[in-house]
């Protein structure tokens, strides 16, 4: 009896030990670099339609994971905003650095009861545009916010996609020479230059795949005892 019992602990042992290795195994990574690729267009006086003259925009981005539900993700993306007075109708590059917020633990984690490969999340942080109008020398500052899921497709490939909202502080986009053509496309108190109440957004729906890179350490408990 006294032998079952001891081969009965050993096996449990045995588990516990190779259950904690396959914890230990287990890849987890720190950052994903990626690229986007997706539509942009342009809300504000002189265009209130959704999705109105689409364009082509693409990028790339960095993605830091401090853990399952907090990331800071840098993205630079190049578009252009067609038929507006005052745009350049070339190419306008914008950088954005935000910080993220996932609904659910997303990692694929076995021994983890919360753990999903999907989750919706919603991001906010600062913008800085180049190239929005003739004679901009300077970069603009904007306020980027915006909701988006993502997917783990397999063990180090992920989905994103995302509808981003740019808030634009300066309101140069539609300012011609004649006043009568400024004050049409402008907002009617005057409130044209660097402020938070012009209504300008540069609005972005695009799709992207990154690549997890940064490999953690283990944090696990027992993981001096392998070493």
């Amino acid at each position: 009896m006294k032998q079952i019992r001891l081969l009965f602990i050993c096996i449990l042992c045995l588990s516990a030990v190779i259950g904690t290795a396959q914890v230990i195994e287990k890849d987890e990574y720190k950052a994903e670099i990626g690229v986007i690729g997706g539509g942009s267009f342009y809300i504000g006086d002189a265009n209130s339609l959704l999705f109105n003259n689409l364009q082509v925009t693409y990028g790339g981005f960095f993605r830091y994971n401090f853990n399952p539900r907090f990331a800071l993700k840098a993205e630079l993306i190049s578009t252009n905003v067609p038929k507006l007075p005052n745009s350049n109708n070339k190419s306008i590059n914008v950088g954005d650095i935000t910080a993220e917020f996932n609904f659910f633990d997303l990692e694929i984690n076995p021994y983890k009861r919360f753990s999903k490969t999907f989750s919706p999340y919603i991001f906010t942080g600062v913008s800085l545009f180049t190239g929005m109008y003739f004679g901009q020398a300077l970069p603009e500052i904007g306020i980027p916010f915006g909701v988006g899921i993502k997917l783990k497709l397999k063990k180090r490939l992920n989905l994103n996609i995302q509808w981003s909202n740019k808030l634009l502080l300066a309101d140069n986009l539609e300012v011609y020479s004649n006043i009568s053509v400024s004050e049409k496309y402008n907002n009617p108190y005057n409130l044209n230059g660097s402020n938070v109440f012009n209504n300008d957004l540069l609005s972005t729906v695009t799709i992207g795949f990154s690549y997890d890179i940064w490999k953690k350490k283990c944090d696990c408990l027992n993981n001096n005892a392998f070493k």
